[in-house]
């Protein structure tokens, strides 16, 4: 049985729905969601059971929802006589654990920003057969901050082949009149959270822009993103920036770009810098914990200090973010200011361009569908 919340735009909603499709091959799958609603990626072929218990307001009702689930689950699991039960993220997490039967659980960690909820994080790891992290940081620090059975790193696997398909299809006629403009384009993808730093991008994306004029900022992802836009507007450049809404295709987009960049205070492990990096596309990136450093370079350890910039194997590193979100247009901050200087500097060095060009196609290649296949029936056979 995979657990997930929705199958919405996100990381781990992605990752469950593609584990569900690589998994159907060799096991009897069951995937339970618990709303369906916003639903984008492809389950076809999986049996799948909407609990139709989606997210409600209030401490009572998020606690009596809880329970709901759980109950739910918990009927599923011993109808079905599941043996092994993985769940991605932390609401379906608890109701993993809170649901054993005889059956195996797995506590997927996809995010670095769960590790907050101690209370949830130590119900979780103290319950929960084996925790599965996307990251060895996460793996590591998890390990020494909490009691945990047993804990592994599976890296989150990328559709190279899909995504190469996906490019060549036509980018939507809304969107045409601005990519097809002159000049270069820097990209970015995720939802409107403020854990995404989107302030960062646009305020750093400005200061280029007055040392690269024609430059375009295309930034792809679900939610409300009128604050930035206001934003555009105070710093004078809303008709070069281009906030798109979720798209059920956005490699046609991206592989459109010149540069992808990514302001994330936190993430789990970026699924959407390996995407970019499989549609051909230089990569600059800010160190934060966790999934960064491990993807862009080898040895990640020796990119440790997250206030420095590293010109890694597969991209650039940049210091991490300071201060409290800023919306004032006439106020910039150091890290800033850094990270419009290296955008600037890739985009007008053709030799680091195309450097980093070359190796976003190679590193991209690491994170296959199939060693991500064969990592997790590995694991899966170990528990038999």
């Amino acid at each position: 049985m995979l657990i997930v919340p929705l199958l919405d735009q996100g990381g781990l909603e992605r990752v469950c729905a593609e584990t569900a499709q690589l998994l159907k091959e060799k096991y009897l799958v069951h995937l339970v969601v618990f709303n369906t609603t916003g639903m984008i990626y492809d389950v076809t072929g999986v049996d799948m059971t909407d609990l139709n218990l989606g997210a409600v307001d209030g401490r009572i009702g998020k606690a009596v929802n809880v329970l709901r689930r759980v109950h739910r689950v918990r009927k599923l699991k011993r109808q079905l006589d599941i043996q092994l039960s993985y769940s991605f993220g932390p609401t379906a997490n608890i109701v993993n654990v809170l649901s054993k039967c005889r059956d195996i659980t797995w506590a997927g960690i996809r995010g670095y920003g769960a590790l907050s909820s101690k209370g949830s994080m130590r119900l979780i790891c103290g319950l929960a057969d084996r925790v599965v992290c996307c990251t060895r940081v996460m793996e590591q620090e998890i390990a020494m901050r909490f009691h945990v059975n047993s804990i592994s790193t599976l890296y989150n696997p990328c559709d190279l082949t899909g995504i190469t398909q996906l490019t060549c299809q036509m980018v939507p006629e809304a969107f045409r009149t601005f990519l097809e403009r002159p000049g270069k384009t820097v990209a970015a993808m995720g939802r409107a959270h403020d854990v995404k730093g989107f302030w960062h991008l646009i305020k750093s994306f400005y200061l280029v822009k007055k040392q690269i004029p024609e430059l375009k900022l295309m930034i792809i992802g679900d939610g409300n993103y009128s604050e930035y836009e206001e934003l555009a507007r105070a710093l004078g450049i809303s008709d070069a920036v281009l906030f798109t809404g979720v798209l059920q295709n956005p490699f046609c987009l991206l592989a459109k770009a010149d540069l992808y960049a990514l302001t994330s205070e936190s993430e789990g492990f970026p699924n959407a810098l390996i995407e970019a990096m499989a549609c051909n596309i230089p990569c600059i990136s800010v160190n934060c914990k966790t999934g960064p450093a491990e993807i862009l370079q080898e040895n990640y350890r020796i990119c440790a200090d997250q206030h420095k910039v590293y010109h890694a194997d597969y991209g650039i590193l940049m210091p991490v973010f300071q201060g409290e979100k800023n919306l004032e247009a006439d106020i910039f901050s150091v890290e800033e200011e850094i990270f419009a200087q290296e955008m600037e500097k890739i985009l007008t060095d053709d030799r680091l361009y195309m450097h980093y060009k070359e190796m976003a196609v190679k590193r991209a290649k690491a994170f296959g569908t199939q060693g991500y296949l064969n990592s997790l029936v590995k694991m899966i056979e170990e528990e038999w």
